[in-house]
């Protein structure tokens, strides 16, 4: 009797986290497409045309790239879904990235969204494939930043 209720509590633990997993890593890899909607499509129409003439603005592209990194933090990218931010964000699946940047360097957290795996973490964190490569970089200067 008691062995069983055992193995069966043992099972549906295994379940729960399972499933959680699975939750979590859905949430992290869909992103969360119908608040921000809006917003990266505007995105993607306003970044090639900067994109040949990056030297005219060199004051103004800066604060824009921060507020662009922590949006694609918060939106497209959907890291909000795991990650805390120092106290925002609703869930905290994976570590809280508010002073990140005490720990990782830019390069280095680039290239944990890239290949979060092949950094070693011991994780399940799904690579960023819903940023593109330069969204990935600024993302990873606004984390670097964070101290």
């Amino acid at each position: 009797g008691g062995e069983n209720t055992m193995k069966n509590l043992k099972l549906i633990g295994i379940a729960a986290v399972m499933g959680l997993s699975m939750v979590a890593l859905t949430a992290c890899n869909s992103g969360s497409k119908a608040p921000d909607a809006a917003k990266p499509a505007p995105a993607p129409s306003s970044a090639p045309a900067p994109a040949p003439a990056p030297a005219d603005k060199p004051t103004a592209a800066p604060a824009a790239a921060g507020a662009d990194a922590k949006a694609l933090f918060t939106g497209k990218g959907a890291c909000i879904t795991c990650h805390k931010l120092g106290t925002e964000g609703a869930l905290e699946v994976g570590p809280n990235l508010g002073e990140v940047g005490k720990k990782y360097n830019e390069e280095k957290i680039y290239k944990i969204l890239v290949n979060p795996s092949g950094e070693g973490l011991q994780a399940t964190m799904p690579a960023a494939t819903t940023l593109s490569d330069d969204e990935k970089k600024a993302v990873a200067k606004f984390l670097a930043e964070k101290k």
